[in-house]
């Protein structure tokens, strides 16, 4: 999982959904809906609008068409309360009837980031197991052989 520093001062790691400042330690637990909803926020901050469905679907998937915007609404209020308890103003700002958009004054850097799950992490597995069956396969021919 990620692990974010925004505006030089504060922390978002992913994995312990746990929000926390550099200068005095302040430390924030979040719920999972809230971490997943903040990873969706700091993954697209660039975009110029991140669109209400576009947020609703990452945080309920296909279930998202029968929330309603009151949730949505409410999720966005807690994470900004959460980060105005360490100090952090409008990470993020409503855009009316779209959605909404991250602060272009607030830098957003990746201390850590995220080991992909790809082909390419277990090829050295599947290279192994693929020797050791080559060599019991031989190992079991020159038994039989000899």
């Amino acid at each position: 999982m990620s692990i974010y520093l925004i505006n030089g001062q504060y922390v978002f790691n992913e994995g312990k959904k746990e929000l926390k400042t550099l200068n005095n330690g302040t430390n924030i637990r979040l719920t999972t809906m809230r971490a997943r909803c903040l990873s969706f926020i700091i993954e697209h901050a660039n975009d110029d609008v991140i669109e209400k469905s576009a947020i609703s679907y990452a945080l309920w998937g296909a279930r998202s068409t029968f929330t309603s915007d009151a949730s949505l609404t409410q999720t966005l209020y807690l994470i900004r309360r959460d980060l105005k308890t360490l100090g952090l103003d409008e990470l993020f700002i409503t855009v009316p009837k779209s959605g909404i958009r991250v602060n272009s004054s607030i830098t957003i850097d990746v201390i850590h980031e995220k080991i992909p799950k790809t082909k390419s992490v277990y090829t050295s597995l599947y290279l192994g197991l693929f020797l050791i069956l080559l060599l019991t396969g031989i190992g079991v021919y020159f038994a039989i052989a000899i």
